[in-house]
This record gives structure tokens, C-alpha cells and sequence, in this order.
């Protein structure tokens, strides 16, 4: 049964015009049997290709032979040496797979074999048939990648909708609150954002001032309401200038020091250092440290952390309070008298003071300069923001000594009728540079100008172990809308609307550096010393607390 089925498939291929396959093989000369391919095309995976026969000839054509064992595939004639043996391997292989392929014949349809198709139309190489089913599987890979792409299109469109709806609704409300907000005035537009927004990169790693005071519960335990009420007065520029804000400091950290209590299992010098740390920082949040409070708080810290762990609480607590009043005492009221009697020596009869804004160690020297019987004049001259020379014109004026107040940009009309220039400084630097109220340089340069001493009154706590050569690197930013409103007049509210205007940025820096080439001589308790000796007093007397670099 076998040999006949194979007959008449011989008989079908010949019909079907597979004579020019045999005539490939050959004159190619490769020895290659039927059972050879056939190996080779059952381990390939099998790949269905569209032929034009459909269901109904392939039955006919298995029904012809009245046999149960079915043709796939229609191979070429082979050679007489190979097709003996491989025979029954050819049975065996087709026997499995009958009920395997009836299935597929089913489901596909018009699909059968690649191998199936060269027999039935006419024969296709190898290489064409590889071709076919590379450019099918390219076919496939490409309709994949489609259908994703589609599906990823499907969800983006709703997410940007989603989002341009967002971005629509929130630019809607800030008009909304744009024009709500139009009608007040310079002062109260200007607000956390627009600070923020409008800085300047040279500047941007300067603190802007602080609109509110930190947020933090009334009754916290962890910042103390004396340093709540300090940080708000001192934000608002109620408490102002460097010795004022040191000795408002350590009286609200000695009222802390007083309501303090150790709890169990813990040490005082740890457990009240971590409570100061709190307590520093809101200070430091509502307004930048000066360089005196940043000295006197380090002092403290030193004092807290140099107590013995034995130590009883009540003992520890008093040596805080004492050693906060002795520095009070000691580096603040004795100093200041000293440094005033140090400087009245420095006076001649009829001599004619220029200084800038208010100052009480110049009122002391002026005072103490009276008693000595010289008679001085005094020339205050004063910024617009913040204008605190008035209350020095006020204070000398209730002292009977005869004061002229002059705005900072007229000194240069009096230089000629000057013969001192008199400052109090802010803080000293290791290379002798004077920090002083933004506007002391100009006094500096039109008195070194115009060949007239330039004379630094300060005291040694103010001392810092670090150099400045410029304005811009430690240094804190003012209100910008006090300078563009200024005084009331004509011309007020003219810059009113700066912050809309693209190209404009209005600056207003608190300090100044002043080298110390134009300071002529430094007035301290010790003595009256030149600016080079600012290295040896920080070493000598400070070294424990500030360090020494």
C-alpha cells in the first residue's frame, strides 16, 4: 500500500511540473536524498503560506489513494542509494503527525505548508522560500509595533488634555488673583514670590528679607516666647543695629537659660545645647545674623558646653547667667565707655565731626569730648532708608552741641569744612576690613579723597577670624520697595510697579566693605590701634571661642 501511495505521488509530481526542480539538482551535483530534507524541513518550524488551492482539492487528491495515511509533503524523486533505508523513517515520521495536521487543516484553512506550496504550484527554491518567511515574520513584527504605538497614542491625547485643562484653570485663577490684588499699593505687592522671583544672580545666595515671622505654635516647648517676640521686633526693625540686637539676644536666651529644667537620664550641657539650637535658627530665619550676635552666641554655646556633667542644675544655671551678664557688662558698657574716652582724646577745640546715621558710641565720644571742654560741631549725614540719623540729631541736640543734617549725597559740599570723619563699625575683619551700614565707604573715599582722617570706632567682640574684600559675599538684602518709595514728596511711588517691568531689578544690600587702606585708625577699649593689629587681639582674646584659622 505503502509503494503504491509513493507511486502515485511520483506520477502526481511529475504532472504537476516538478521536472525542473530534479534538472536543478542535477546540474548543482549536490548529492542531497529526499530523506535528507526531509530531516532538515521537519526540524525547521513549520510556516504556513496562502495557496490558491483550497480544502476540497487536497481531499480529492488523498481520496484518490484510499489510503488513511495522508501527503503533506511532495519531494522530489530519490536517488536509488538513499531511498531504501530512510523508508521507514519517513513512516514513522508521518504517522504522529496525522491527527496534528488534519487540526491544522481545519483551523487555517487555505493555509498549508511552505513545503506543501512548492509541490503543489510549481516549486520555489530554498532561498526564496526563506525569503518569504523572513519577509513574513518582518510583516508580523512590524503589525506588533503598530498596535502598540497605537495604543500608547490612545492615552497620551487624554493626559495632555488633562493637563493643558490643569494649566488653563490654574493661569485663569492667577489672573483672578492678579486683579483682585490691583488696587493696593507698592508696599503690600510685594510678596514671597515676586522676591523670589525677581533675583538677581549675583546676589541669589543672599537671604531676602522675611515678610512674616516662621510659623511655630504659641505654646511650643521648643521655641521660648522671649525669643519669639525678640524675632518678630527684630524682623519689624524695631530692635536695630549690631550692640542693641547682641544685648536683646542674650537676655532672651537667659530668660530661656531661667525656665530651662534637665530632664532625667540626661545631661545639661548636651540637652540645653540642642535646645538653644531651635531657638537660634528662628532668630536667624526672621532676620540674617549680624556678626556681633553670631560672636556672642558662640560665646554662649562654649559656656554651655564647658560645663561639668556633675554639676548640680541650679549651679550650672547660675554660671550661665553670670557669664551672660559679664559679657554684657564687660564687652558692651565697659567697653563703650572706654572706647568714647579713647576717641575724646583723639578731639581737638572746634573741630568739625562727619558720621553716618546713628551711632551711640559717637554720642559717648561727643559726650565725653564736651566734658574734656571741646567744643565739637557735628555733621550727621543720612541715608533715605532707613533714615536713622534723625535720632541722632536729636540725641546731640538734647546734649546743646551744634548738629547739621545733611543727606549722604550733599557730602561732598561740606568735605571742605570737615576735619574728622568719625563711624562706628559693624564688624572687623581678620584682614582689617570695616563692615559698616551700607554708605560708609562713601564717607571713606571722600574723606581719603579730600585728605581727611578716617576714624573706625568698634568694639573687640565685633572681631571675626574671616576676610572680606567685597560686599557681595556675606552681606544681607533690604526691603526694595522702601528705597523706590522713599520719602513723601512729588516724586514718591514713581518705581511703584517695578517688579512687572522686565529689565529692572532694584537692590538694597544692608552692609558694606570698607579696606582697610582708607581707615586711618581703629578705636577699641584696649587702645587706639592701626588695622594690622586686628589679628593679634582675635588670637589673644578670642581664639577659644571664634578658633583660630
Amino acid at each position: 500500500m505503502e509503494r503504491k501511495a509513493r507511486k502515485q505521488a511520483k506520477k502526481a509530481k511529475k504532472k504537476g511540473g516538478d521536472g525542473n526542480e530534479e534538472s536543478k539538482q542535477q546540474q548543482t551535483g549536490k548529492g542531497k536524498t529526499e530523506d535528507k530534507e526531509g530531516q532538515e524541513e521537519s526540524s525547521k518550524p513549520k510556516k504556513t503560506v496562502k495557496v490558491d488551492k483550497t480544502e476540497k482539492d487536497v481531499k480529492k487528491e488523498t481520496n484518490k489513494s484510499n489510503k488513511t495515511v495522508k501527503v503533506d509533503k511532495v519531494k522530489p524523486a530519490p536517488t536509488p542509494s538513499t531511498s531504501v533505508p530512510n523508508k521507514k523513517e519517513e513512516n514513522k515520521k508521518k504517522t504522529p503527525k496525522e491527527p496534528v495536521q488534519e487540526k491544522q487543516q481545519q483551523t487555517q484553512g487555505s493555509e498549508v505548508g511552505g513545503d506543501e506550496a512548492d509541490g503543489a504550484t510549481g516549486g520555489k527554491s530554498k532561498a526564496e522560500l526563506k525569503r518569504e518567511r523572513r519577509e513574513k515574520q518582518e510583516a508580523q513584527r512590524l503589525a506588533k509595533m503598530a498596535a502598540k504605538t497605537k495604543a500608547v497614542e490612545e492615552k497620551q491625547p487624554k493626559k495632555k488634555v488633562e493637563s493643558q485643562a490643569d494649566k488653563k484653570s490654574s493661569t485663569v485663577d492667577k489672573k483672578k488673583k492678579g486683579s483682585g490684588d490691583a488696587g493696593k499699593s507698592g508696599k503690600e505687592k510685594s510678596g514671597d514670590k515676586k522676591s523670589t522671583k525677581r533675583r538677581i544672580p549675583l546676589l541669589g545666595h543672599l537671604t531676602p528679607p522675611a515678610l512674616q515671622a516662621p510659623h511655630a505654635p504659641v505654646n511650643s516647648e521648643i521655641i521660648h516666647p522671649a525669643v519669639r517676640t525678640l524675632g518678630i521686633k527684630m524682623k519689624d526693625r524695631v530692635i536695630d543695629g549690631s550692640t542693641a540686637r547682641v544685648i536683646s539676644t542674650l537676655v532672651a536666651l537667659k530668660k530661656l537659660i531661667n525656665d530651662y529644667q534637665t530632664p532625667e537620664s540626661c545631661d545639661l550641657s548636651r540637652d540645653l545645647a540642642e535646645k538653644l539650637a531651635p531657638n537660634v535658627e528662628y532668630l536667624n530665619a526672621c532676620r540674617p545674623q549680624a556678626v556681633a550676635m553670631d560672636n556672642a552666641i558662640r560665646f554662649l554655646k562654649h559656656k554651655v558646653n564647658s560645663i561639668a556633667p556633675n554639676m548640680p542644675e541650679g549651679q550650672a544655671k547660675d554660671e550661665l547667667r553670670t557669664a551672660i551678664e559679664d559679657y554684657i557688662k564687660e564687652n558692651i558698657t565697659l567697653a563703650s565707655s572706654a572706647i568714647a574716652s579713647h576717641a575724646a582724646y583723639l578731639m581737638q577745640p572746634n573741630d568739625v565731626i562727619l558720621t553716618f546715621g546713628y551711632s551711640g558710641l559717637v554720642c559717648e565720644m561727643v559726650e565725653a569730648a564736651c566734658k574734656n571742654g571741646n567744643i565739637v560741631n557735628v555733621v550727621v549725614a543720612d541715608s533715605p532708608q532707613p533714615p536713622s540719623g534723625l535720632a541722632m540729631v536729636q540725641r546731640l541736640a538734647s546734649l546743646q552741641v551744634p548738629t547739621y543734617y545733611r543727606l549722604i549725597t550733599d557730602i561732598t559740599n561740606v568735605m571742605d569744612k570737615v576735619t574728622k570723619v568719625v563711624v562706628e563699625a559693624e564688624a572687623v575683619m581678620m584682614n582689617g576690613a570695616i563692615q559698616g551700614l551700607c554708605g560708609t565707604t562713601s564717607l571713606a573715599l571722600a574723606a581719603a579723597t579730600y585728605h581727611k582722617p578716617f576714624i573706625v570706632l568698634c568694639h573687640t567682640y565685633k572681631f571675626c577670624n574671616n576676610d572680606l574684600t567685597d560686599s557681595i559675599v556675606v552681606n544681607e538684602l533690604g526691603d526694595a520697595d522702601k528705597v523706590v518709595w522713599g520719602p513723601k514728596g512729588s516724586n514718591a511711588g514713581l518705581l511703584a510697579g517695578w517688579q512687572e517691568t522686565r529689565n529692572l531689578n532694584v537692590v538694597s544690600l544692608v552692609y558694606d566693605v570698607t579696606p582697610a587702606s582708607l581707615v586711618t585708625v581703629l578705636v577699641t577699649e584696649q587702645s587706639v590701634l592701626p588695622t594690622s593689629a586686628v589679628p593679634v587681639i582675635i588670637r589673644r582674646n578670642y581664639a577659644d571661642v571664634l578658633g583660630q584659622d
